[in-house]
């Protein structure tokens, strides 16, 4: 059989994910994986822990959502790949790094899915005033299987929901913000003596959290460690901003569309995150802040606003399933790319006549099924009280692992195009002027917050970091074992050879053959 025969009979048999995202819909899927339940409860525990440094905090981690996106974007317009973000880990940094970041990856979300369908339920519960623990889990159980039904469709039927869903909640937080400015400048709401205590009427100004103490008390009321400790938290409330990325494949425009969104992608997050907290912070005490309900709906209730206030708890019903939806397409996205990449089975990498990796839909649903159950005895009997947080914590480490991995990837790409004898200012007018030093800042910071969740438990012994070194342990071991397992594999001969380019990809050599030679 010659070459091209083989190539044919190996694309037939395997297939190729369906092009039938438009490019307005990447950004707003983008912003779907990144605006779910954690945006609402999460920013709540966030406020509480660090008072108002949390505004520094979420600047801080904007500028790394900045890097990491330009980063991706200078990958995806000068060496595009369909194998999302692992197959630029797999090039640049190897096949061993590549499977612990891709693994981990899928581990991420396969954890905190099930999250958003507890999430779902928790809501449901809580809007239809039932005690039921049977209506609870079969809210949880609904939540999954309608998520199921999604991501087995065709992925155009997938794109118009997702983006949808994306839109509702960019439209709720641009009316918070209004309400917010209109209660901080006194034009409206009454503050709720009881819930706020003595908050003066009119314009409100830092008074709610400011003025109590000295500016560095008032600024860090829990102590400055406690901040660095719970970034990785921050870090997983921006999370999902990679699946932008991620849909490069099934883009009907991805040279057009993907590096776009991946740019404005980040401005957009950086205003729905920075502007919201800032108005939280300065009408709402921190002290106040909590997991439990959303500090938007808290906020509303707190001035008067209580049909609001059940709109706002009623969106993190759309948040969370949005966000998990977005999340469950990206975890398959990257198991699909590990199998093409040779780093998982190979069965995972088919695709059926509508263009969907159905394999590994159905392998990644199995392993959820699996931590919504063990997640629904938790809630249930009590075992684990701090397991939201837990699962927060676990997902922010191993998903900042995957924006390292990109960003390295970023890095070792430019050092071979120079050393090729290519002129990176070229990069930067495709890409941006700042993707040079803004990444290097973005790789630092991260592995510094992923660091110091190692010290969690011993800076708050009394647990309010979410049990940071447990889940640092367990993180690593998300890690670590694909790495020794794809390293027991290869020396034991049981690698398979794969094909990891697609047709019309190249290599780095082949793009960017050496120009001294």
């Amino acid at each position: 059989m010659s070459e091209e025969k083989k190539v044919v009979a190996m694309e037939e048999e395997q297939g190729e994910l369906k092009r039938g995202i438009k490019g307005w819909q990447v950004a707003f899927i983008g912003l779907g994986g990144v605006i779910g339940s954690c945006y609402f409860l999460g920013v709540g525990w966030c406020i509480q822990i660090m008072g108002p440094a949390v505004f520094l905090a979420f600047g801080i981690v904007g500028v790394i959502v900045y890097g990491l996106m330009i980063a991706y974007a200078e990958l995806l317009v000068n060496l595009p790949r369909k194998g999302s973000f692992v197959a630029y880990t797999n090039e640049f940094l190897g096949p061993t790094i590549s499977c612990g970041m891709g693994w981990s990856f899928w581990f991420n979300w396969v954890c905190y899915c099930p999250s958003e369908a507890i999430a779902v339920a928790m809501v449901l519960k809580a809007l239809t005033g039932t005690d039921s623990d049977i209506a609870y889990v079969a809210f949880a159980v609904g939540a999954l299987l309608t998520l199921t039904i999604i991501n087995l469709c065709a992925v155009d039927i997938f794109a118009k929901i997702e983006s949808g869903l994306a839109i509702t909640k960019v439209i709720v937080i641009i009316v918070f913000i209004l309400l917010a400015f209109g209660i901080w400048v006194g034009i409206w709401g009454t503050p709720d003596s009881a819930v706020l205590g003595a908050v003066e009427d009119g314009f409100k100004g830092i008074g709610v959290n400011f003025g109590h103490g000295s500016f560095a008390d008032d600024l860090f009321p829990n102590g400055f460690s406690i901040c660095l400790v719970c970034m990785v938290v921050v870090l997983v409330t921006f999370q999902g901003t990679e699946i932008v990325g991620l849909t490069a494949a099934e883009s009907e425009d991805p040279d057009t569309a993907v590096p776009k969104a991946c740019k404005s992608v980040t401005y957009r997050i950086v205003a729905l995150y920075l502007v919201p907290i800032l108005l939280c912070i300065l009408v709402f005490p921190t002290a106040l802040g909590t997991d439990e309900t959303p500090i938007f709906s808290d906020i509303m209730k707190a001035y008067g606003f209580n049909i609001l206030g059940t709109v706002f708890l009623a969106i993190v019903l759309v948040a969370a399933f949005s966000c998990a939806n977005t999340g469950f397409y990206g975890t398959v996205r990257a198991m699909y790319g590990l199998s093409v990449e040779g780093l998982a089975p190979k069965f995972l990498s088919k695709v059926n006549k509508q263009g969907n990796p159905k394999n590994a839909v159905l392998f990644t649903l199995a392993f959820m099924w699996v931590v919504l159950i063990l997640g629904l005895i938790s809630e249930l009997t009590g075992m684990f009280s701090s397991l939201y947080t837990m699962l927060l914590s676990l997902s922010g480490f191993t998903g900042t692992l995957a924006w390292v991995g990109i960003i390295a990837s970023q890095k070792r790409f430019r050092s071979k195009y120079v050393k090729n004898g290519y002129d990176p200012e070229k990069l930067q007018a495709r890409v941006g002027k700042n993707s040079g030093w803004v990444p290097w800042f973005a790789m630092i910071a991260q592995m510094i917050c992923l660091i110091m969740l190692a010290f969690g438990d011993i800076i708050d012994p009394e647990g309010n970091a979410g049990g940071g070194t447990t889940v640092f342990i367990v993180a690593c071991c998300a890690v670590g074992f694909p790495m020794i397992g794809y390293q027991i594999a290869k020396k034991t001969g049981k690698l398979r050879d794969a094909n990891t380019l697609n047709s019309g990809e190249k290599t780095f050599d082949e793009a960017y053959p050496p120009l001294n030679k």
